[in-house]
């Protein structure tokens, strides 16, 4: 047969020969194209189990632990992937008719890492630990007022001294210790510092501790986990097998070290980071539950007792310019104290709130004030004593905080108000500023819950430390829009008047001058795919489907 076609060949022209050998090219590749065509027509691609993924971090981890972890830190990041919610290890959450006593059942088969059952006993002991002021958990707030009672090894009941529609937002705050790790620090807790389980933890959640690497000088660089196989009884094993926490000093390291492809993704809110991405990447931008707002102190300048003085600098803030200069596009305007992001954001607030400079200036006038053409600034003046109006902002030293107070401070000064900025060290903001309410007007951001509870941010009784109404915000009628939302069904309708109108009635007075929310940017390389992540809270959300987060690939029949 080969030397009949050999003698064939040798038959044909030079010619033939040529148009012979194109024409079995182009069979063997038609074949293969359409073998390939077939195959797409008849598989889908689908996840694939195994791979790794490293996510840069920055920063260092000092408490892997739920009891421990403050938000935004290196340390909630790993405790959302480690630690499993009492939500997530929930079978059912019930509640009596009056939302004041709650009722939780644990999986069946929910396991610790170590493979043993998780029971309400150490649920129990997770929120007595936290209870405990000598604890100093971060948690602390959250749980005055519940007392848990133990029903079955399996079942919980929450007695909470008031009715709260909205207790599950606290539930899936929550994440579970194991008691026999820590039931012998009870009587003194600050030793829980001290415990190794603090940077190698046993948990309940989707990835388990495997091991931790550090520089020669003690900083921890990199953290690795394992998918938890257990996780099963709980939810969605994840597909990919090894994740990697990488931490870096500072952003230019980070950077450095994606571009090197050390590095698979990483998140942020400063949008100048991404300018010097080198690589072929995909990036996110996520809305978020947070925003910027100017808290006006009424009791440190008395010219901010005045609405007028208050709704006047509103007006002459310029949120697009903020939007784009600052945030390069990458942030909502935001008026009011729920983000427009959220289902229960009420648009009808926007008219009250605009860009007005010149109405500005006629409200500072008809609030009595003259202005000054050699100084071009407001004064107010009595037999003894002339008054400038004027006032500081206060900011912590973080992007993008201290650049919009020096926007603002143009704004208000382009207006004639005499305004000045004062920037304080991050690390001392709770402690010297926000705890003693030290400041006349504080530029400072708040996250609201993606059902939101505006109780600790503008209800009267949290004027003062440990609450967060940094606006010293005292309104009646709020307060019982507040405490009559927080008795109703939270998905209802009569829940969504309420907040409709503590949303109008908290405007009006401006008692802040709400500014701008920032998106989340998450940029990862194109190898990571399943990655959705929907309007975030914290930053540790963005893992809230990381067991749908696959980097390998295979083909079914359909």
């Amino acid at each position: 047969m080969i030397s009949l076609l050999v003698q064939i060949l040798k038959a044909f022209s030079k010619r033939e020969r040529l148009f012979f050998a194109g024409s079995i090219v182009i069979f063997i590749v038609s074949g293969v194209l359409l073998g390939l065509i077939l195959v797409g027509q008849i598989t889908i691609i689908m996840p694939a189990d195994g791979g790794s993924y490293t996510e840069g971090v920055i920063g260092q981890p000092s408490f892997v632990n739920p009891l421990l972890a403050k938000n935004n830190t290196p340390d909630s990041d790993l405790v959302s992937l480690i630690f499993a919610s009492a939500y997530d290890l929930s079978e059912s959450i019930k509640h009596d008719s009056n939302f004041k006593v709650w009722d939780m059942r644990l999986k069946d088969g929910a396991v610790w890492h170590d493979g043993t059952p998780i029971t309400s006993d150490d649920v129990i002991f997770t929120i007595q630990t936290i209870q405990n002021p000598s604890t100093l958990s971060p948690s602390f707030s959250d749980w005055q007022n519940v007392v848990p009672h133990r029903i079955s090894e399996r079942e919980i009941q929450f007695e909470l001294a008031t009715p709260y529609s909205l207790f599950e937002n606290v539930l899936k705050d929550l994440r579970p210790v194991p008691k026999k790790l820590f039931a012998d620090l009870s009587q003194a807790p600050l030793n829980l510092r001290l415990s190794p389980y603090m940077l190698e933890p046993i948990g309940s959640g989707p990835f388990m501790y495997d091991f931790l690497e550090k520089r020669r000088d003690g900083f921890i660089s990199s953290y690795s986990l394992k998918a938890n196989d257990n996780y099963s009884a709980i939810g969605n094993v994840p597909h990919i097998k090894s994740f990697v926490v990488k931490f870096f000093e500072n952003s230019d390291s980070l950077m450095q070290a994606y571009n090197l492809g050390l590095v698979d993704g990483f998140g942020t809110y400063d949008r100048r980071i991404l300018d010097n991405i080198k690589l072929n990447s995909t990036t996110l931008s996520v809305p978020t539950s947070k925003y910027y707002a100017i808290f006006f102190n009424q009791n440190a300048n008395p010219a901010l007792a005045s609405e007028n003085i208050r709704q006047a600098l509103n007006e002459a803030i310029n949120k697009d310019e903020i939007v784009k200069t600052v945030f390069g596009g990458n942030a909502s305007i935001e008026h009011g104290p729920i983000p427009s992001s959220l289902s229960s954001y009420n648009p009808a607030i926007e008219p009250l709130d605009s860009y007005d400079p010149q109405s500005a200036r006629d409200l500072i006038s008809k609030d009595g004030w003259q202005f000054n053409q050699d100084t071009k600034f407001w004064e107010k003046k009595d037999k003894n004593n002339t008054t400038q109006l004027s006032i500081t902002i206060k900011t912590p030293d973080l992007y993008p905080q201290n650049i919009v107070a020096k926007m603002i401070q143009n704004y208000w000064n382009s207006i004639g108000v005499n305004s000045s900025v004062a920037i304080v060290d991050p690390q001392q903001i709770d402690d010297q500023v926000i705890h003693t309410r030290d400041y006349e007007a504080l530029l400072y951001g708040n996250i609201i819950s993606q059902v939101p509870d505006l109780y600790s941010l503008w209800h009267s009784s949290q004027k003062f430390y440990p609450g967060y109404n940094l606006a010293l915000y005292d309104s009646s009628a709020a307060d019982q829009l507040i405490e009559s939302a927080r008795q109703l069904d939270p998905y209802g309708s009569q829940h969504q008047s309420k907040l409709d109108q503590l949303q109008k009635t908290i405007v009006q007075d401006t008692p802040a001058a709400f500014l701008v929310s920032p998106y989340y940017l998450y940029t990862h390389k194109r190898s990571l795919s399943g990655i959705n992540i929907g309007n975030m809270s914290l930053p540790d959300t963005r893992f809230t489907d990381v067991t749908d987060w696959y980097v390998k690939t295979k083909r079914i029949f359909k």
